[in-house]
């Protein structure tokens, strides 16, 4: 029998030059400086806001948020230098927003605080076209929709369940389009990251959602189970099409934890043979899943390292 042919992945370099580390220092000391920079600016709210007066609060979160805006527009700093910083002043839209509801008593964490701080987010969005923002535009309309169903919807109800299982299916058509996206080359190599977090968001909130709907009796349970269900199912069937170990991984042990979970919610067993039960179905399932994850690397890639 002939060796299989080695996926192109298998030679590609393992270790990153010069050339590489240099660019991804110089990128993450500019973001974290940014990020640093806004904390700071948060934080500054947060400790003066007794001493600080109305107009000086939006005075200077206003002031800052401008100042941002005019360094991007104005200056002739390289592309991603302007995208990071703009990015940065997001979080100053939602700092506004926030100083707002707090001097006014219209709630700094209400829902509609974080949809406006959505649809401003949305417009720089789709400008700039930076996968940090639409990170961080993802993860707004989620806590936009989290924070409407814990403080108007009814708890245990079909609006609940589909709202939040509307997050799920949000993570996971973004991560199709980014994934199609990535197929037809019109998503660069430096964004893979993007295609990797937005698909485990996906599976971890629904396997949570699952989880949450075996465990507690009065929950809808056929709604995150048919989301479950139909997302794996698409997920597998991709991994195995386009030889993605990570689909091929992650997802069987999203299944091990919602079988484990379903074992420990209802079973009526004491406490020592449960915990022996448990150790068992999670020892034997991760070993099972290595050893077809390392079979499967060495039939697509042609080897085990």
């Amino acid at each position: 029998m002939e060796n299989p042919t080695p996926h192109p992945l298998s030679r590609q370099p393992l270790h990153a030059g010069k050339k590489q580390w240099n660019r991804f220092l110089s990128i993450f000391l500019l973001a974290t400086g940014v990020g640093f920079t806004v904390s700071g600016i948060i934080f500054f709210f947060a400790y003066n806001w007794d001493e600080l007066p109305k107009f000086a609060k939006l005075g200077i979160a206003e002031a800052l948020l401008i100042a941002s805006v005019l360094l991007a527009i104005l200056t002739r700093w390289n592309t991603l230098t302007k995208q990071i910083l703009l990015t940065g002043a997001t979080f100053l839209i939602g700092t506004l927003f926030a100083v707002f509801g707090q001097i006014y008593q219209t709630g700094a964490d209400a829902y509609d605080l974080f949809l406006g701080w959505t649809l401003f987010t949305l417009l720089w969005a789709v400008a700039i076209r930076f996968a940090p923002l639409w990170l961080t535009l993802i993860g707004l309309l989620c806590t936009t929709i989290w924070l409407y169903i814990i403080q108007i919807a009814t708890p245990d109800t079909w609006e609940t369940t589909l709202l939040s299982n509307a997050i799920t299916w949000i993570c996971a058509l973004v991560t199709a389009a980014t994934e199609w996206m990535n197929l037809n080359r019109r998503l660069s190599k430096q964004n893979r990251w993007f295609v990797s977090l937005l698909s485990l968001a996906t599976i971890v909130h629904a396997s949570i959602l699952l989880m949450m709907a075996i465990c507690r009796e009065d929950s809808i349970l056929s709604v995150p189970l048919i989301s479950a269900a139909l997302l794996f199912a698409a997920g597998l069937c991709f991994g195995w099409k386009q030889r993605n170990l990570f689909y091929s991984a992650t997802i069987p042990f999203a299944v091990l934890m919602i079988l484990l979970t379903t074992f420990l919610c209802h079973s009526e067993l004491n406490e020592v043979l449960l915990f022996f039960f448990a150790a068992v179905i999670v020892i034997t399932g991760t070993t099972l899943l290595i050893y077809i994850i390392l079979h499967l690397k060495k039939q697509w890639y042609g080897t085990e390292a």
